[in-house]
Protein backbone atom coordinates (compact mmCIF):
# COMPACT_ATOMS: atom_id res chain seq x y z
CA UNK A 1 0.00 0.00 0.00
CA UNK A 2 1.16 3.28 -0.98
CA UNK A 3 -0.57 6.55 0.15
CA UNK A 4 -3.63 4.30 0.54
CA UNK A 5 -4.08 2.95 -2.03
CA UNK A 6 -2.16 -0.36 -4.24
CA UNK A 7 0.85 1.00 -6.46
CA UNK A 8 -0.24 -1.62 -8.86
CA UNK A 9 -3.39 -3.37 -10.21
CA UNK A 10 -4.12 -6.39 -13.13
CA UNK A 11 -5.23 -3.62 -15.60
CA UNK A 12 -1.87 -2.58 -17.08
CA UNK A 13 -1.95 -4.94 -20.30
CA UNK A 14 -4.35 -4.64 -23.04
CA UNK A 15 -7.51 -4.36 -22.96
CA UNK A 16 -8.19 -8.09 -23.06
CA UNK A 17 -9.69 -9.90 -25.68
CA UNK A 18 -13.27 -8.84 -26.24
CA UNK A 19 -12.13 -6.99 -29.59
CA UNK A 20 -9.28 -8.49 -30.43
CA UNK A 21 -8.97 -9.14 -34.99
CA UNK A 22 -6.70 -11.82 -36.53
CA UNK A 23 -4.24 -9.43 -37.10
CA UNK A 24 -0.43 -9.03 -36.72
CA UNK A 25 0.84 -5.14 -36.27
CA UNK A 26 3.10 -3.91 -39.25
CA UNK A 27 6.74 -5.09 -39.18
CA UNK A 28 9.80 -2.81 -37.66
CA UNK A 29 11.26 -1.41 -40.49
CA UNK A 30 13.63 0.80 -39.59
CA UNK A 31 15.88 -2.13 -39.44
CA UNK A 32 14.66 -4.54 -41.82
CA UNK A 33 14.65 -8.24 -41.94
CA UNK A 34 12.32 -9.76 -43.85
CA UNK A 35 11.66 -13.09 -42.17
CA UNK A 36 9.07 -14.26 -44.01
CA UNK A 37 10.66 -15.27 -46.68
CA UNK A 38 13.40 -17.99 -47.20
CA UNK A 39 16.48 -15.95 -48.21
CA UNK A 40 17.92 -18.97 -49.75
CA UNK A 41 14.97 -18.77 -52.11
CA UNK A 42 15.69 -14.91 -53.78
CA UNK A 43 19.24 -14.70 -53.43
CA UNK A 44 20.33 -11.35 -54.21
CA UNK A 45 16.89 -9.14 -54.03
CA UNK A 46 16.85 -10.64 -50.21
CA UNK A 47 20.63 -8.78 -49.87
CA UNK A 48 19.17 -6.08 -51.20
CA UNK A 49 16.33 -5.51 -49.33
CA UNK A 50 18.15 -6.32 -46.25
CA UNK A 51 20.87 -3.40 -47.18
CA UNK A 52 17.86 -1.09 -47.25
CA UNK A 53 17.99 -1.08 -51.17
CA UNK A 54 14.51 -1.78 -52.27
CA UNK A 55 13.98 -0.59 -55.43
CA UNK A 56 17.32 -2.88 -56.84
CA UNK A 57 15.06 -5.77 -54.68
CA UNK A 58 12.19 -4.71 -56.34
CA UNK A 59 14.12 -4.84 -59.64
CA UNK A 60 15.54 -8.41 -59.09
CA UNK A 61 12.44 -9.65 -57.63
CA UNK A 62 10.47 -8.73 -60.79
CA UNK A 63 12.48 -10.79 -62.68
CA UNK A 64 12.68 -13.86 -60.46
CA UNK A 65 9.00 -13.52 -60.52
CA UNK A 66 8.78 -14.44 -64.01
CA UNK A 67 9.99 -17.66 -63.70
CA UNK A 68 7.23 -18.14 -60.84
CA UNK A 69 9.47 -17.96 -57.89
CA UNK A 70 7.25 -17.71 -55.40
CA UNK A 71 9.78 -16.10 -53.00
CA UNK A 72 10.39 -13.46 -55.26
CA UNK A 73 6.12 -12.75 -55.45
CA UNK A 74 5.83 -12.66 -51.94
CA UNK A 75 9.07 -9.89 -51.70
CA UNK A 76 6.95 -7.87 -54.00
CA UNK A 77 4.04 -7.78 -52.08
CA UNK A 78 5.65 -7.05 -48.75
CA UNK A 79 7.35 -3.99 -50.48
CA UNK A 80 4.29 -2.82 -51.71
CA UNK A 81 2.67 -3.44 -48.17
CA UNK A 82 4.78 -1.29 -46.40
CA UNK A 83 5.83 1.36 -48.51
CA UNK A 84 9.57 0.38 -49.32
CA UNK A 85 10.88 1.55 -52.26
CA UNK A 86 7.45 2.16 -53.93
CA UNK A 87 4.03 3.76 -52.49
CA UNK A 88 2.28 1.93 -50.24
CA UNK A 89 -0.17 0.54 -52.21
CA UNK A 90 -1.97 -2.75 -50.07
CA UNK A 91 -4.20 -3.91 -53.05
CA UNK A 92 -0.81 -4.15 -55.19
CA UNK A 93 0.40 -6.05 -52.41
CA UNK A 94 -3.03 -8.41 -52.22
CA UNK A 95 -2.23 -9.01 -56.01
CA UNK A 96 1.12 -10.05 -55.47
CA UNK A 97 0.69 -12.55 -52.34
CA UNK A 98 -2.14 -14.06 -54.54
CA UNK A 99 0.37 -14.94 -56.94
CA UNK A 100 2.70 -16.21 -54.74
CA UNK A 101 -0.12 -18.17 -52.83
CA UNK A 102 -1.12 -20.01 -55.98
CA UNK A 103 2.37 -20.83 -56.32
CA UNK A 104 2.45 -22.79 -52.82
CA UNK A 105 3.95 -19.79 -50.61
CA UNK A 106 2.36 -20.26 -46.63
CA UNK A 107 4.48 -16.64 -46.01
CA UNK A 108 2.17 -15.40 -48.69
CA UNK A 109 -0.60 -16.97 -47.07
CA UNK A 110 -0.01 -15.78 -43.88
CA UNK A 111 0.57 -11.83 -45.09
CA UNK A 112 -2.70 -12.27 -47.41
CA UNK A 113 -5.05 -13.69 -44.61
CA UNK A 114 -3.75 -10.60 -42.71
CA UNK A 115 -4.92 -8.44 -45.48
CA UNK A 116 -8.13 -10.29 -45.37
CA UNK A 117 -8.97 -10.44 -41.64
CA UNK A 118 -8.76 -6.44 -41.81
CA UNK A 119 -10.12 -5.76 -45.33
CA UNK A 120 -7.27 -4.29 -46.33
CA UNK A 121 -6.69 -4.09 -49.66
CA UNK A 122 -9.05 -6.78 -50.38
CA UNK A 123 -12.37 -7.70 -49.41
CA UNK A 124 -13.02 -8.26 -45.09
CA UNK A 125 -13.09 -12.28 -45.59
CA UNK A 126 -12.08 -13.98 -42.28
CA UNK A 127 -13.16 -17.35 -43.71
CA UNK A 128 -10.39 -17.00 -45.88
CA UNK A 129 -8.12 -15.60 -43.56
CA UNK A 130 -8.74 -18.56 -41.17
CA UNK A 131 -8.47 -20.99 -44.35
CA UNK A 132 -5.14 -19.78 -45.45
CA UNK A 133 -3.80 -19.15 -42.17
CA UNK A 134 -5.12 -23.15 -41.61
CA UNK A 135 -2.98 -24.05 -44.76
CA UNK A 136 0.42 -22.21 -43.92
CA UNK A 137 0.27 -23.96 -40.81
CA UNK A 138 0.24 -27.36 -42.22
CA UNK A 139 3.08 -26.10 -44.43
CA UNK A 140 5.39 -25.04 -41.32
CA UNK A 141 4.79 -21.47 -40.91
CA UNK A 142 4.38 -21.39 -36.89
CA UNK A 143 3.31 -17.57 -36.75
CA UNK A 144 0.10 -18.86 -38.44
CA UNK A 145 -1.11 -20.45 -35.00
CA UNK A 146 -1.21 -16.90 -33.82
CA UNK A 147 -3.53 -15.98 -36.22
CA UNK A 148 -5.26 -18.73 -35.83
CA UNK A 149 -5.41 -18.63 -31.75
CA UNK A 150 -7.34 -15.04 -32.60
CA UNK A 151 -9.70 -16.23 -34.53
CA UNK A 152 -10.98 -19.13 -32.60
CA UNK A 153 -10.87 -17.06 -29.00
CA UNK A 154 -12.80 -14.24 -32.10
CA UNK A 155 -15.24 -17.04 -33.00
CA UNK A 156 -14.95 -14.59 -36.47
CA UNK A 157 -14.13 -16.32 -39.12
CA UNK A 158 -14.41 -19.63 -37.65
CA UNK A 159 -17.16 -20.77 -34.48
CA UNK A 160 -15.85 -19.58 -31.17
CA UNK A 161 -13.67 -22.17 -29.47
CA UNK A 162 -11.32 -21.04 -26.34
CA UNK A 163 -9.77 -24.41 -25.65
CA UNK A 164 -8.62 -24.30 -29.67
CA UNK A 165 -7.09 -20.40 -29.48
CA UNK A 166 -5.49 -21.52 -26.35
CA UNK A 167 -3.91 -24.70 -28.28
CA UNK A 168 -2.90 -22.54 -30.72
CA UNK A 169 -0.97 -20.01 -29.07
CA UNK A 170 0.40 -22.30 -27.52
CA UNK A 171 1.72 -23.67 -30.42
CA UNK A 172 3.29 -20.31 -30.97
CA UNK A 173 4.00 -19.74 -27.97
CA UNK A 174 6.30 -22.79 -28.01
CA UNK A 175 8.10 -20.99 -31.11
CA UNK A 176 9.27 -18.51 -29.50
CA UNK A 177 6.92 -16.07 -30.84
CA UNK A 178 5.99 -12.92 -28.29
CA UNK A 179 2.73 -11.79 -29.12
CA UNK A 180 1.47 -15.39 -28.49
CA UNK A 181 3.67 -15.78 -25.34
CA UNK A 182 1.22 -12.66 -23.99
CA UNK A 183 -2.05 -14.35 -25.27
CA UNK A 184 -1.14 -17.65 -23.51
CA UNK A 185 -0.51 -15.91 -20.28
CA UNK A 186 -3.17 -13.57 -20.81
CA UNK A 187 -5.37 -16.81 -20.48
CA UNK A 188 -4.17 -18.39 -18.12
CA UNK A 189 -4.65 -15.67 -16.26
CA UNK A 190 -8.60 -15.37 -17.05
CA UNK A 191 -9.12 -19.17 -17.36
CA UNK A 192 -10.43 -18.72 -20.93
CA UNK A 193 -9.78 -21.88 -23.36
CA UNK A 194 -7.56 -23.06 -20.15
CA UNK A 195 -7.72 -23.82 -16.27
CA UNK A 196 -6.77 -20.43 -14.24
CA UNK A 197 -3.27 -20.81 -13.52
CA UNK A 198 -1.30 -17.50 -11.69
CA UNK A 199 2.17 -19.52 -12.44
CA UNK A 200 1.51 -20.84 -15.73
CA UNK A 201 0.41 -17.05 -16.22
CA UNK A 202 3.73 -15.86 -14.80
CA UNK A 203 6.07 -18.04 -16.93
CA UNK A 204 4.49 -17.34 -19.93
CA UNK A 205 4.12 -13.40 -19.42
CA UNK A 206 7.86 -13.31 -18.43
CA UNK A 207 8.72 -15.54 -21.62
CA UNK A 208 6.60 -12.63 -23.55
CA UNK A 209 8.33 -9.85 -21.41
CA UNK A 210 11.87 -11.66 -22.17
CA UNK A 211 11.11 -11.63 -25.92
CA UNK A 212 10.36 -7.71 -25.83
CA UNK A 213 6.71 -7.39 -25.55
CA UNK A 214 6.16 -4.37 -23.51
CA UNK A 215 2.87 -4.78 -22.48
CA UNK A 216 3.78 -8.32 -21.15
CA UNK A 217 6.49 -6.58 -19.68
CA UNK A 218 4.28 -4.17 -17.70
CA UNK A 219 2.04 -7.37 -16.36
CA UNK A 220 5.16 -9.34 -15.04
CA UNK A 221 6.44 -6.07 -13.22
CA UNK A 222 2.81 -6.10 -11.34
CA UNK A 223 2.83 -9.89 -10.61
CA UNK A 224 6.52 -9.96 -9.23
CA UNK A 225 5.26 -6.44 -7.29
CA UNK A 226 1.97 -7.95 -5.85
CA UNK A 227 3.54 -12.18 -5.69
CA UNK A 228 0.94 -13.28 -8.37
CA UNK A 229 2.32 -16.66 -9.65
CA UNK A 230 5.83 -15.49 -8.55
CA UNK A 231 8.10 -14.76 -6.01
CA UNK A 232 7.58 -11.13 -4.86
CA UNK A 233 10.56 -9.29 -6.00
CA UNK A 234 10.09 -5.61 -5.73
CA UNK A 235 13.67 -4.74 -6.91
CA UNK A 236 13.22 -6.85 -10.20
CA UNK A 237 9.66 -4.91 -10.51
CA UNK A 238 11.28 -1.97 -10.88
CA UNK A 239 13.93 -3.31 -13.30
CA UNK A 240 10.76 -4.37 -15.86
CA UNK A 241 8.50 -1.37 -15.19
CA UNK A 242 11.95 0.75 -15.77
CA UNK A 243 12.38 -1.31 -19.15
CA UNK A 244 8.41 -0.05 -19.98
CA UNK A 245 8.66 3.36 -18.76
CA UNK A 246 11.69 3.70 -21.08
CA UNK A 247 10.13 2.26 -24.41
CA UNK A 248 6.75 4.67 -23.89
CA UNK A 249 4.75 3.10 -21.68
CA UNK A 250 2.72 5.39 -19.56
CA UNK A 251 1.31 2.91 -17.19
CA UNK A 252 5.01 1.80 -16.30
CA UNK A 253 5.88 5.47 -16.23
CA UNK A 254 3.33 5.95 -13.60
CA UNK A 255 3.96 2.84 -11.41
CA UNK A 256 7.99 3.61 -11.98
CA UNK A 257 7.35 6.88 -10.58
CA UNK A 258 5.38 5.33 -7.36
CA UNK A 259 8.52 3.41 -6.74
CA UNK A 260 10.35 6.32 -6.19
CA UNK A 261 8.44 8.02 -4.62
CA UNK A 262 7.63 5.38 -1.88
CA UNK A 263 11.37 3.71 -2.27
CA UNK A 264 10.22 0.44 -3.29
CA UNK A 265 12.12 -1.53 -4.88
CA UNK A 266 14.83 1.20 -5.38
CA UNK A 267 16.45 4.26 -3.42
CA UNK A 268 13.51 6.47 -2.52
CA UNK A 269 13.83 9.70 -5.17
CA UNK A 270 10.88 12.31 -5.15
CA UNK A 271 12.72 14.33 -8.36
CA UNK A 272 12.76 11.07 -9.74
CA UNK A 273 9.18 10.01 -9.35
CA UNK A 274 8.49 13.62 -10.61
CA UNK A 275 10.46 13.16 -13.67
CA UNK A 276 8.23 10.10 -14.59
CA UNK A 277 4.76 11.07 -12.96
CA UNK A 278 5.30 14.11 -15.68
CA UNK A 279 6.04 11.66 -18.70
CA UNK A 280 2.94 9.71 -17.85
CA UNK A 281 0.68 12.57 -17.08
CA UNK A 282 1.47 13.90 -21.12
CA UNK A 283 0.29 10.43 -21.89
CA UNK A 284 -3.03 11.02 -20.39
CA UNK A 285 -2.17 9.39 -16.92
CA UNK A 286 -3.35 11.28 -14.14
CA UNK A 287 -2.49 10.48 -10.48
CA UNK A 288 -3.35 12.60 -7.57
CA UNK A 289 -1.09 11.25 -5.30
CA UNK A 290 1.64 11.84 -6.98
CA UNK A 291 0.04 15.82 -7.60
CA UNK A 292 0.24 15.91 -4.01
CA UNK A 293 3.81 14.61 -3.62
CA UNK A 294 4.78 17.38 -6.47
CA UNK A 295 2.97 20.23 -4.22
CA UNK A 296 5.58 19.13 -2.15
CA UNK A 297 8.57 18.60 -3.77
CA UNK A 298 9.13 22.51 -3.46
CA UNK A 299 9.61 25.21 -6.50
CA UNK A 300 13.28 24.62 -7.89
CA UNK A 301 12.87 20.35 -7.81
CA UNK A 302 9.65 20.55 -9.37
CA UNK A 303 11.17 22.79 -12.21
CA UNK A 304 13.72 20.86 -12.81
CA UNK A 305 12.08 17.54 -12.82
CA UNK A 306 9.78 19.57 -15.58
CA UNK A 307 12.76 20.17 -17.73
CA UNK A 308 14.21 16.85 -17.48
CA UNK A 309 10.79 14.82 -18.15
CA UNK A 310 10.81 16.48 -21.64
CA UNK A 311 14.46 15.11 -22.59
CA UNK A 312 14.79 11.49 -24.35
CA UNK A 313 16.37 10.04 -21.77
CA UNK A 314 14.24 10.96 -19.45
CA UNK A 315 16.60 13.30 -18.15
CA UNK A 316 17.83 11.56 -14.96
CA UNK A 317 19.89 8.38 -15.07
CA UNK A 318 18.29 5.27 -12.84
CA UNK A 319 18.90 3.68 -9.92
CA UNK A 320 18.77 0.20 -10.83
CA UNK A 321 19.42 -1.57 -7.66
CA UNK A 322 21.91 -4.05 -9.26
CA UNK A 323 18.94 -5.05 -11.30
CA UNK A 324 18.44 -2.00 -13.52
CA UNK A 325 18.16 -3.36 -17.49
CA UNK A 326 21.00 -3.17 -19.69
CA UNK A 327 21.33 -0.83 -23.00
CA UNK A 328 19.97 -3.66 -24.69
CA UNK A 329 18.06 -6.79 -23.60
CA UNK A 330 16.03 -7.13 -20.11
CA UNK A 331 16.43 -7.60 -16.66
CA UNK A 332 16.55 -11.38 -17.32
CA UNK A 333 19.89 -10.49 -19.24
CA UNK A 334 21.45 -8.71 -16.34
CA UNK A 335 20.73 -12.09 -13.91
CA UNK A 336 17.16 -12.21 -12.99
CA UNK A 337 15.62 -15.45 -15.48
CA UNK A 338 12.15 -15.93 -15.88
CA UNK A 339 10.44 -18.61 -14.26
CA UNK A 340 9.87 -21.51 -17.31
CA UNK A 341 6.65 -22.53 -18.05
CA UNK A 342 4.98 -26.25 -17.53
Amino acid sequence: MIGGSVIVDQDAGAAGFSDVQPFRPPPDISNPVLELVDPDKIDYAFGAFQRGYYLTALAIATENARTGDAAALTLIGFLYENGLGVPQDRKEAALWYGLAVEAGDPAAMVELANLHANGDGVALDRKKAADLLETALAKGRTEAAYGLGLVFLAGDGRPRDPEKAAAYFRQAAEAGDAEAQYALASLYQEGTGVAADPAEAAAWMGRAADSGNIAAAVEYAIMLFNGTGVSANEKLAYAWFQLAARAGNPIAQNRLARLYASGRGVRQDEERAAVWHLRAQRAGLNDPWLDEMMVRLGEEKRARALAASGEADAGLPEEGAGLAPPASGSPSAAGAPVPKPK
